[in-house]
């Protein structure tokens, strides 16, 4: 009985027994009794993973399924052990909160809860009662197994272990077990390696169970790092655990990783001189305190081990840096990988039953080094939140104001304020600040003087760094620039208590549905979701025609000014009735956050007549998205989550070694995304040639559209960025070759660009600065056409946030972000970098949707200068 469940959750693995490995004569993995080693008394009634599941530790990789059975077993035996479902990821599979502690405890949790969350209070005290809390989060990376592997062999001990030491544990610990945060990508690994289960267990690093296919397991659903997802929290999975984490305020937080398989054990912290100055410095000495109990742990296993080094903790989006805004002591684990159940290494053979272990124990290690700095540990919350006071209070910056007129930009934004516990209050009368005009509905306020200080500061500010290069994430990331919002700082008095009403947590994006009209309706194209509702209407079967300029028309409410690229759909030479074009605009109007007028007629006071000319028909776009090996996983994600997820798109894949065989012509786009086309066969770059000039469109973006230069598919040129004054400098030390290379590397910053908003890949902006990421090496060179770079960086220096040497920004200045031409009856349009990167790059996305929509509707110009 036991067999036939696992096979079902395994997803029909074949029939286990005695495997014999090359490399010994035999490969069991060991009892979950011998792989702890801590010699403990274990409580019989406690169900083993093996009694529930029919596999033991080590044998398989557990699917998420089988985690789900084996912790509800746990749960049913224990009166340590409750479960709750904190979330669910994008397939539906749910993420769980194990909390194991006493059953006294057990019986109090809510009241344990409520009283860490005041530890944040001025003046506050510990009750000797209270618990220290322990957050492990299994499993970020789908394909680092022993992450969330671990977690059964961790969830055993606890429930199970007897004795005063382990009593006393509890009843002054309160662990949590977020199982697992990535259960999507997770059961891709576990499919992948399950499928190559075998009798006699391969340690070649070659065999294909150890290098895994496209897009492998590390990211989520749509291919999103999760790990990198704390502060943008555009993922479920990321605001789940964002959510318990504020939740809960653990004293300790810990991520769960592998990393290569000839490495040894990273424990945090990273270096000291990587620490973001919004963290705290006392907290980094807390963890090296901590790490001598791991320290030991490992010390007596005969494991060595690495702390300050390598994974710095800048960027404040990671599981290692995040619970530290919040006055966490933030935890990364990085062990060597099997990637599989065996694996050669310079060191000999890894056993997956040994990595899990060894995950396991460290885990526990932590554990018993925070209950014994208990102390320690409350009195660092109480004393973080004191000196989180302080730093608000000297602060020049009194708050943030920021606003749209787009509803679905500021809906999603004040959902990622509200994720964080940020305090929003509504703005009560308009302003002008900085030559903007904010308003009451349109605009809000971040106050700084509140618990989530940092984490405000995290989002909010911006950072131009100049006394550090190296970083091994992004350096920056400031989220209104992202979402291109309208904001500012204020300082002193400029924050008047009289703006702010009441607190916001949630905003409504929807507009007023139109009125009905006997002619037809003008649709805005300035909301961020204005292409959903423009896809849903196509799909229809609605006719609509994109208007070129500004326009005033006449609308049953009186004149209305509307922007570059409004839609006009009329009632009349439709295959849809008119009572469904209503309905359907009154969606949108709800739905998409778009604004919608009833029009009265077609003559219009300014700009091109309703029927006229200079209107161009809109055709239901056919996507197809290259994906594959060479592929960027990270970017081709992106594109997918933007069209499908946030648009309700649908979206063709087709694998670039398959591309050669593909019938192009059912569709009007191809996306390339950043990566290497090194496996399109030979005649690939001819057909999607003879495809543009046939009315097709390309965009290609970062590395992609290198190549679509490279096969003279663009008349692009990129621009020379390497340092002018390279060989004047002095020469370097090669101990500082890593500082040497990063100054001609942007690792992810924010730069400055103008858009030509009458250009149609511009449409729906209302002025011409756009904050834009860029991470990679190239720009496009200004050309004998200028027309064709409708976005540019900016004229000066045009780094808003984040590092870049004084040199690339010079290079930068006034260079191609975007360019666009059209070839025959077709377009190519290519963009330096990333425009959806991580999903929070709400701004340049729209120029990717009007690439979709309108990348036909604009010409190349007869004229040419000298470039």
């Amino acid at each position: 009985m036991l067999r036939a469940l696992a096979i079902s959750l395994a997803l029909a693995l074949p029939t286990a027994g005695a495997a014999s490995a090359y490399y010994e004569p035999d490969y069991t993995p060991k009892p979950i009794a011998e792989l702890l080693n801590f010699d403990a008394r274990y409580d019989a009634s406690i169900p083993t993973p093996e009694s529930v599941l029919g596999y033991q530790l080590g044998e398989i990789i557990f699917t998420p399924e089988m985690h789900v059975a084996y912790i509800n077993a746990v749960a049913a035996a224990s009166d340590r052990v409750s479960v709750e479902t904190i979330g669910r990821s994008h397939f539906g599979r749910p993420i769980l909160r194990v909390t194991i502690t006493s059953p006294a405890n057990q019986a109090r949790l809510e009241d344990i809860r409520q009283t860490q969350l005041t530890l944040s209070e001025p003046n506050a005290q510990a009750p000797a009662d209270q618990p220290v809390i322990v957050q492990f989060t299994h499993g970020v990376h789908g394909s680092e197994s022993s992450g969330y592997d671990s977690a059964p062999m961790i969830l055993y001990h606890l429930a199970a272990a007897q004795g005063a030491e382990i009593d006393r544990l509890l009843d002054e610990t309160v662990i949590h077990q977020i199982v697992m945060i990535n259960p999507d990508g997770a059961n891709r690994f576990a499919q992948w390696t399950n499928m190559h289960h075998a009798n006699v267990p391969v340690a070649d690093p070659q065999h294909r169970e150890h290098y895994y296919e496209w897009p492998w397991g590390r990211t989520n659903h749509y291919w999103f790092d999760i790990n990198r997802q704390w502060l943008p929290v555009t993922q479920p999975e990321a605001r789940a655990l964002v959510s318990a984490t504020q939740d809960w305020r653990p004293n300790v937080a810990a991520d769960l990783h592998e990393m290569g398989e000839n490495s040894s054990f990273f424990i945090s912290p990273g270096p000291r001189e990587g620490l973001h100055p919004l963290l705290s410095q006392s907290g980094f000495d807390l963890n090296l305190e901590l790490n001598q109990t791991l320290n030991t742990q490992l010390d007596e296993e005969g494991a060595v081990y690495v702390s300050e080094e390598l994974f710095d903790d800048f960027y404040l989006g990671y599981g290692s840096s995040y619970p530290g805004l919040i006055g966490s002591i933030p935890y990364l684990f990085e062990q060597s990988s099997v990637r599989g159940i065996v694996q050669e290494t310079e060191y000999g053979v890894l056993r997956y039953d040994d990595k899990i272990a060894q995950q396991a124990r460290t885990a526990i290690a932590l554990i018993r080094a925070a209950h014994d700095h208990r102390a320690e540990l409350q009195g660092h919350m109480r004393a973080f939140f004191d000196e989180t006071r302080q730093m608000a209070s000297s602060d020049a910056v009194r708050g943030y104001v920021f606003g749209s007129s787009d509803r679905g930009r500021l809906s999603d934004f004040i959902d990622v304020l509200a994720t964080h516990r940020i305090e929003v209050r509504a703005l009560t009368q308009s302003f002008t600040h900085q030559g903007h005009e904010y308003r009451p509905g349109e605009a809000f306020i971040v106050p700084l003087r509140q618990d989530q200080y940092r984490t405000v500061r995290a989002l909010f500010e911006t950072r131009v760094i100049t006394n550090k290069v190296e970083f091994y994430d992004v350096s920056g990331w400031t989220q209104p620039l992202a979402y291109d919002l309208d904001y500012a700082e204020l300082r002193g008095g400029q924050y008047r208590s009289q703006l702010t009403g009441d607190v916001v947590t949630r905003y409504d994006m929807a507009e007023a549905a139109p009125d009905r009209s006997a002619l037809g309706y003008v649709m805005e194209w300035d909301s961020y979701y204005a292409p959903r509702a423009l896809y849903r209407l196509l799909n229809a079967g609605v006719r609509a025609r994109v208007i070129p300029d500004e326009t005033t028309i006449s609308t049953s409410r009186g004149a209305q000014d509307v922007g570059r690229g409004a839609l006009m759909i009329e009632l009349l030479r439709q295959p849809v009735s008119a009572e469904d074009i209503h309905a359907l605009l009154s969606q949108a109007a709800e739905e998409d956050g778009v604004k919608v007028h009833a029009v009265s007629s077609g003559s219009t006071a300014r700009g091109s007549d309703l029927g006229g000319f200079a209107l161009s028909n809109v055709e239901r776009p056919e996507v197809l998205l290259v994906t594959g090996r060479g592929i960027s996983v990270g970017d081709a994600g992106e594109v997918w989550h933007l069209l499908d997820h946030d648009m309700h798109m649908p979206v063709s894949m087709i694998d670039q070694s398959e591309l050669g065989g593909a019938d192009l012509s059912r569709y009007t786009h191809i996306i390339l995304p950043n990566g290497r086309l090194n496996r399109v066969g030979d005649d690939v770059s001819s057909e999607l040639g003879r495809w543009v000039r046939n009315g097709g469109t390309l965009i290609a973006t970062g590395n992609a559209a290198r190549w679509v230069i490279d096969q003279e598919l663009s008349g692009a040129t990129l621009a020379e960025l390497e340092t002018p004054n390279a060989d004047s400098a002095p020469a370097p030390r090669y101990e500082d070759i890593a500082a040497w290379d990063a100054e001609m590397r942007i690792s992810g910053a924010i730069f400055d660009t103008r858009i030509d908003t009458s250009h149609p890949l511009a449409f729906g902006f209302e002025d011409d600065r756009l904050p834009s990421h860029r991470s990679s090496d190239m720009a496009f060179a200004v050309g004998d056409n200028p027309l064709a770079l409708p976005m540019r960086y900016g004229p000066e220096d045009p780094i808003l946030s984040g590092y870049a040497s004084e040199e690339l920004r010079q290079a930068l200045a006034g260079q191609g972000a975007l360019y666009a031409e059209r070839r025959g009856s077709g377009s190519v349009i290519l963009f330096a970098d990333d425009p959806y990167y991580r999903a929070y790059y709400r701004g340049t996305a729209r120029l990717l949707m009007n690439a979709i929509f309108f990348g036909n509707d604009f010409r190349n110009s007869y004229r040419r200068t000298d470039g």
